[in-house]
Order: structure tokens, then C-alpha cells, then sequence
């Protein structure tokens, strides 16, 4: 099949090209991130363009469309709304619209910031109430998407992951001060459940090579707190650290508004689809792994 991963210099789309390209005949967007990606042809995309997505669509004509092309920075979403609509949202509607005429499935990977945190293990039943101006865009993303496309694919997930160098994002930080000896604090009363990128990108693509349509809940198996997840983070990567505070939730002045806990309930698409969801801390097992093989000198312990 031909597959577009638009996005795909991003920290999700990368492992998006690497699962499928064996397969698959596979071209990765990228905004302004320009990378080269083995198996992979790559070319600049402005989703807020909507001649520039008709034009490259059109002549690739692919079969599916992963859409992981956002505005991800919570802060600046805040900072500038509009320009997260535009991208998050209308981007979204552009791409699924002209996926949709050329016939192909657009996969839309959503967040679970749609939710307010007030409860958690949210299930697809539960009716999403985003409380920052992202949740807000991605959600009107799903709208957009509902309306411009009839194949569609939704999904709702929270993922941690290797960025490609020389760009480092969360996980190659928290990792580079715990082996610094910095003191973290993490939040002992906020939960999530996230998936490490390429378990995750195995996943979105073993679903549209199923043709799966609808809307659903990713997440890993068992919640954890971000203290919890910090924990398992020294352990495996500086098993040396040991200067981890907890400390209870609450807002950082200034800073976009965070949900207290947004935990996904995936169980409805276990039972679809009959995957074996992983656990947090098999998910970065898998990430250190990865990032050895990468080469990558702080990934030595």
C-alpha cells in the first residue's frame, strides 16, 4: 500500500516511517524539520495549505493517510490559539477532506487532553471536555475529521519517545538530569497512561492495514502518576539517581491549564482488534533498547 505520514520528522511519525516502510511504499511530511529517513521519500507540507496538500496528495494518490502533523506545545497552543486551530483543527479538516475524495483512510491521531482530568480511565463513551486551548484544537480536529472523511480512523492516545537528532524532547532531558544528579519533581497525583512511540507506531499501523475504522482509546496497560513514571525512568536508565520529590498536583502559574488525570480505557479496542496492550515500564525497557542500538552515547549505562 501507499501510505503518507504527515509529520513524519516528527517524534511519533519517524517510528511511523520505520514500522511501515518494509511493507509498504511510505512518503513522510515535514514542516520544518527537513530529515532523511532510509526506505523513505520526504517532502515539505504546510497542512494549513490546502493547495499544497491537494497538490502532494494528488500525486501520490495514497491508500492511507496518518495524520500526526500538529502543534503539540501545550504552552504555545495556549500562547496562540489561533494558530492552533489552524494547524490542529482546519489542518486537520484539509487533510482528511482530500484524503477522503482521493479515497484513501485518514488515520487521525488524536490526545487525551480532550478530557478535563476530573475522573480518569476514560472510555470512548465518556464525553470529552478539553480545559486548554490544545485539547481544544485536537478536538475539533475529530470533528473536522468526522465531517471531510467517511473512511476514518480516531485515536485518542499519550506517547513518550526518542526525537531524531540532533533534537531532544522530554525523555532525552529527564534522562540527562537524572544522570546529572539534578533534583526532579513530579507530580505523585497526576496520572496518565502512556505508550513509547514505536510500540505505538506497530500498532496505528497493524490497525490501518486492517482497514480499522472508528473511533477509539490507545493507551498502556495500568496508569501511572509522572512521579511513578520519573521512578521507572532512573531505574532503568541511572539507576544512581535517587533525588526524585514527590510533590501534589497543582497548576504552574502562567502555564497552560493541565488535567489531573487523564488515564485512556483501551478496553474496547483490546476487544476489537485482540492486541496485548503494554505496561508503562515495558515500554521504556523497549526504548532504551532502541535508543543502544541508536547508538546514541547517553543511552550507554
Amino acid at each position: 500500500m501507499r501510505i503518507i505520514v504527515t509529520g513524519g520528522s516528527g517524534m511519533l511519525g519517524h517510528c511511523l516511517v520505520e514500522s511501515a516502510r518494509d511493507r509498504h511504499k511510505v512518503w513522510g511530511s515535514y514542516r520544518s524539520h527537513p530529515v532523511d529517513i532510509r526506505s523513505c521519500s520526504m517532502f515539505a507540507l504546510d497542512v494549513t495549505d490546502e493547495t499544497q496538500v491537494k497538490t502532494q496528495f494528488g500525486m501520490i494518490r495514497p491508500d492511507i493517510v496518518i495524520h500526526t502533523a500538529g502543534l503539540t506545545d501545550v504552552d504555545e497552543c495556549e500562547r496562540s490559539p489561533d494558530k492552533a486551530r489552524a494547524i490542529n483543527s482546519k489542518g486537520t479538516e484539509t487533510a482528511a477532506k482530500i484524503a477522503g475524495d482521493l479515497g484513501a483512510l485518514f488515520v487521525y491521531i488524536s490526545s487525551d487532553y480532550v478530557f478535563d482530568g476530573t475522573k480518569g480511565n476514560y472510555s470512548e463513551n465518556d464525553t470529552p471536555r478539553p480545559i486548554n486551548h490544545y485539547g481544544r484544537s485536537k478536538l475539533l480536529g475529530e470533528d473536522g475529521a468526522r465531517q471531510a472523511c467517511s473512511r476514518l480512523l480516531i485515536l485518542r492516545t499519550t506517547m513518550f519517545g526518542l526525537k531524531i537528532p540532533p533534537q531532544t524532547g522530554m525523555m532525552e532531558s529527564l534522562v540527562a538530569a537524572l544522570r546529572g544528579g539534578k533534583p526532579i519533581t513530579r507530580f505523585v497525583d497526576q496520572y496518565f497512561t502512556p505508550l513509547y512511540t514505536q510500540q505505538l507506531a506497530d500498532f496505528i499501523i497493524r490497525f490501518a492495514e486492517l482497514g480499522l475504522t472508528g473511533l477509539f482509546h490507545l493507551g498502556a496497560i495500568g496508569k501511572v502518576s509522572r512521579f511513578e513514571f520519573a521512578q521507572h525512568v532512573a531505574e532503568i536508565f541511572a539507576p544512581a539517581a535517587n533525588d526524585i520529590r514527590p510533590v501534589p498536583f497543582r497548576q504552574i502559574e502562567g502555564l497552560a491549564t493541565r488535567p489531573r488525570d487523564t488515564s485512556l480505557n483501551s478496553r474496547i479496542l483490546v476487544e476489537r482488534t485482540g492486541v496485548e496492550l503494554p505496561a508503562v515500564r515495558a515500554g521504556l525497557l523497549q526504548l532504551k533498547k532502541d535508543w543502544q542500538m541508536m547508538g546514541e552515547e547517553i543511552a550507554a549505562v
